[in-house]
């Protein structure tokens, strides 16, 4: 069997009966990913297409309009390009070119690439973690590592498959179709979690944080946290309304990761932008 799906079929969780008996039928080599994995607790099946599978249950969760914007094909093809580029510039107010983010990505999971296993780019939008985590791990030869990108918008993980297949890095990569707050994983699974921005927009951030809590290896497991802080009142109140949003001011955000059970590595702010790395 490939051994990324080795990896993979170890970690994944029925998210109807929670059961971790999970097979998989189907194309698992290369980039060439189509099949279906089905679970042998409750014969609940979830449908991978051209390397992303579908584990959103009948009964999808209630978007925010932050959210549903996410699912729109338009936003999906602007979103990098004209937005999370420059995204880190204009929230700290100094020079943050995309070079400098990823480095610091790295830097906080450089722990986490010591050996094969499963990665998360939590809500992953285009890929924009998970694409250098994958190509961290394929320039050192992990063959058994896998990066999953988890999104409940379609139209993002079909814009990330893109990006990562031109940028030749799709081989470590997976796409999922799921809920944040649900993860379809087992416990102390992931290696590695990044999340970018989406803290967010979240309609339960602490919920999601404690599923990453759960999912998240001990002692080993970083999860890097990147987020936007408390904005002045008046643009608070205007983005909270129009688009579901939730902001946290530095002591707001570190009793969150407290109330999750998770425990602060490194944080440092750059003006309105709070970068965090965690562990359990």
């Amino acid at each position: 069997m490939n051994a990324r799906l080795t990896t993979l079929l170890h970690a994944l969780r029925c998210p109807v009966c929670a059961g971790e008996a999970l097979v998989f039928e189907g194309e698992f080599e290369g980039v060439r990913r189509t099949g279906t994995f089905s679970c042998r607790q409750c014969s609940a099946r979830y449908p991978l297409q051209d390397g992303i599978a579908d584990f959103l249950p009948t009964v999808h969760p209630a978007l925010t309009l932050a959210q549903l914007t996410g699912q729109w094909k338009l936003t999906a093809t602007v979103y990098e390009r004209l937005w999370r580029t420059r995204a880190l510039s204009l929230l700290s107010g100094e020079a943050f070119p995309p070079a400098r983010e990823i480095g610091l990505l790295l830097d906080a999971l450089e722990p986490t690439f010591a050996e094969d296993g499963l990665w998360l780019d939590a809500a992953c939008s285009t890929g924009y973690y998970g694409r250098p985590i994958a190509k961290r791990l394929l320039e050192q030869g992990r063959t058994a590592s896998l990066v999953i990108g988890i999104d409940l918008s379609l139209a993002m993980l079909e814009e990330a498959r893109a990006y990562a297949n031109r940028e030749g890095v799709a081989e470590a990569m997976l796409w999922l179709r799921a809920d944040m707050s649900a993860l379809p994983l087992a416990e102390a699974t992931v290696r590695g979690i990044a999340c970018g921005g989406s803290l967010n927009e979240y309609r339960d951030a602490l919920a999601v944080l404690k599923e990453g809590r759960r999912v998240l290896q001990p002692e080993v497991g970083r999860y890097f946290v990147m987020n936007q802080l408390d904005p002045p009142l008046i643009v608070r109140a205007a983005l909270s309304s129009m688009g579901g949003l939730t902001f946290f001011t530095r002591p707001k955000l570190d009793a969150l990761f407290e109330a999750a059970g998770l425990q602060k590595v490194t944080a440092a702010d750059y003006g309105k932008l709070a970068i965090t790395v965690l562990t359990v």
